[in-house]
C-alpha cells in the first residue's frame, strides 16, 4: 500500500479565504536515511503534509487551520509576502517553499523551536529529491540552529526524543561537514539514553560517528 489522500476544506488564518486542499490520509514506507527522511512507497506525500493558502501563499498543519489553534499561527499577509520575496524562498523548488514559509510562521509565532527545525528539516528532503545540495544545505543550516536550540532551551516535551534529536544535530552537522560540531554532539548522545529500549539510536550515533571520523559524508 502506498500513498493515500483526501480533500478537506480550509479557512486561511493570515487572509480568510475559504479553500479546498489535498491532504495526506495516510503512508507507507521503507528504511530511511540517517537523518530520518523516510523513503516512501508511492506518490511522495511530503508535499502534502501541509496546506497552502492559494490566494496569500500562507503555509501550515492541517490541524493549524483549526478555529483553537489560529490565534497560535496568525501571520499578516504583509509578513507572507515578505517571506516568500526572501532570496532563498524565490529559489526553493515548490515543495520546499511550503515547510520553508510553515517554518517562518512558527518562528513569527514563537512556537516550539523543535517544531520549527522539523519544519525546516523536511524541507531539506524536498530539495534532496530534486539533488540541489546548494538548497538542501541551507535548510539544513535553518533546521540545526532550531533543533539545537531546542535541546539547550529543553522545549523537547518527551525525554525518549531528546537522545535522538541530539543525534540528528550531530548527523546534520556531519552532512554539513563541520566534523568538530558533529563530534560534540554525537558525543553527548549517550548520557541521555534512559533505556534498553533506546540502544538503537546510541548504535546509530556510532556508526555515524565513525563515518565523521574518516570524512565520509
Amino acid at each position: 500500500m502506498g500513498t493515500s489522500f483526501k480533500t478537506s476544506s480550509f479557512i486561511c488564518p493570515s487572509c480568510s479565504t475559504s479553500f479546498e486542499a489535498r491532504i495526506v490520509k495516510s503512508v507507507t514506507h521503507q528504511g530511511q536515511d540517517s537523518d530520518f527522511f523516510p523513503h516512501y512507497l508511492g506518490e511522495n506525500p511530503l508535499p502534502f503534509f501541509l496546506v497552502r493558502c492559494p490566494e496569500c501563499g500562507y503555509c501550515a498543519y492541517p490541524e493549524d487551520y483549526a478555529p483553537s489553534m489560529v490565534n497560535q499561527n496568525k501571520a499578516h499577509q504583509t509578513y507572507i509576502k515578505k517571506v516568500l520575496s526572501m532570496p532563498v524562498a524565490k529559489k526553493l523548488p515548490e515543495e520546499a517553499l511550503k515547510f520553508f514559509v510553515a517554518g517562518k510562521v512558527y518562528e513569527e509565532n514563537a512556537r516550539n523551536p523543535y517544531h520549527i527545525g522539523n519544519l525546516y528539516l523536511r524541507g531539506s528532503w524536498c530539495c534532496r529529491l530534486i539533488e540541489n545540495r546548494k538548497l538542501e544545505i541551507e535548510l539544513q543550516q535553518l533546521a540545526v540552529k532550531f533543533l539545537k536550540e531546542a535541546v539547550e532551551k529543553s522545549t523537547i516535551t518527551n525525554p525518549d526524543n531528546i537522545p535522538v534529536v541530539i543525534y540528528l544535530v550531530g548527523e546534520l552537522y556531519r552532512r554539513l561537514e563541520d566534523r568538530q560540531s558533529a563530534r560534540e554532539w554525537f558525543g553527548s548522545v549517550e548520557e541521555y539514553i534512559i533505556d534498553n529500549d533506546q540502544q538503537w539510536i546510541l548504535e546509530l550515533t556510532q556508526k555515524q560517528a565513525e563515518l565523521n571520523e574518516h570524512f565520509i559524508n
